[in-house]
């Protein structure tokens, strides 16, 4: 896939945007609401020990809170939004990261989307660990590009783009072209996640080459409410299939394997299971590292298992607070982490 091919699409994608933005706008009632101003604050704060003996990942005790607030004027089916991202590491002066944020949100009927830097957590649903790893979605919680969504009440399909590096000296364009969705009955469902990295070179490029990346995983998946000794339960399965290649050489890898997940809850407390068993993935880490794979290293393991288990301590409308831990087993070796994390989303 060619660099102009790859801006070609952006293109489409942004204008399919813009004309279902205006499609919608143009089918709305002659009823026109008054502007109000709306806002929204989320406060995460995080602590995740991981004491790791595998080549695969290293030890590290992340311990930060992160604030989110925003603020915007709605008028209709539409809103403006500007908000701040900040995140405090604990131990250290100053500020992590922090950012000013604001983008264009729409939603009416069935759908909706955005423009901007906007949150991940408009998103229907977050990827899996092996596309975007936990730690990326601590400390980058904002995307930045466009989405469309589309919502029946059979599920969702949405689109998006996440321009993460914009060319220069010294600094290669990333963005991603990502869409997933979920369509289903009965708790029975059909699903896919579909990620496409455009990494570029610098300028110039100091004999640096593009790398193309697709990941593709379709999968089925059941959700249930089984019986009064269980709260829930849902099992999903794919195949993982990767699609990487180094234009220095123009040889595609195509590293592929089975992706599972197993979830369990009742009362207070959560068990969730992942499984990958296949070819390693994330061909050529050891070169272009998580700038390129954003996926948890763990996968580069032709064998890993993941377990987390969860007791919530507060579970309720404007508070969410858990203590958890978590076993990593990568065929011989077992790493151990630990998690306590408190989200305050006030609604106003």
């Amino acid at each position: 896939m060619t660099k102009f091919t790859c801006h070609r699409c952006l293109l489409y994608t942004i204008l399919a945007l813009l004309h279902c933005v205006g499609q919608c706008a143009m089918a709305q009632d002659a009823h026109k609401e008054e502007p109000r101003f709306v806002y929204d604050i989320d406060n995460v704060n995080f602590f995740d020990n991981r004491e790791v003996h595998s080549p695969y990942q290293v030890s590290q005790t992340l311990f930060a809170s992160r604030l989110d607030a925003e603020i915007g004027i709605q008028f209709d089916a539409n809103s403006i939004m500007v908000g701040i991202m900040a995140v405090k590491d604990f131990g250290q002066s100053g500020t992590a990261k922090q950012e000013l944020n604001f983008y264009y949100h729409y939603e009416e009927r069935n759908f909706s989307g955005a423009f901007g830097a906007f949150p991940r957590k408009r998103l229907k649903q977050e990827l899996p660990n092996i596309f975007v790893y936990d730690s990326i979605r601590y400390y980058s919680p904002t995307i930045y590009g466009a989405l469309i969504q589309y919502t029946t009440n059979f599920g969702y399909a949405e689109f998006y783009c996440n321009w993460l590096n914009k060319q220069g000296k010294g600094q290669r364009e990333i963005f991603e072209l990502i869409t997933d969705g979920r369509f289903g009955h009965k708790g029975y469902y059909l699903g896919w996640n579909i990620q496409l990295t455009h990494f570029s070179v610098p300028r110039p490029s100091n004999g640096l080459h593009v790398y193309d990346k697709l990941m593709i995983y379709p999968h089925v998946g059941i959700e249930k409410s089984p019986s009064s000794m269980i709260d829930a339960i849902s099992l999903e399965a794919g195949c993982l299939l990767s699609l990487n290649r180094d234009r220095s050489d123009m040889l595609w890898h195509s590293p592929i394997g089975f992706l599972g997940e197993v979830k369990l809850r009742k009362g207070r407390f959560e068990i969730c299971d992942y499984l990958y068993a296949g070819n390693p993935q994330f061909t050529h880490y050891e070169v272009h590292g998580a700038s390129l794979h954003r996926g948890d290293p763990y996968y580069r393991s032709p064998l890993y298992n993941r377990t987390d288990v969860r007791f919530y301590l507060l579970n309720r409308q404007n508070v969410q607070c858990y203590a958890g831990a978590s076993l990593h087993y990568t065929g011989g070796t077992l790493d151990n982490s630990q998690q306590v994390v408190l989200r305050v989303f006030p609604k106003f």
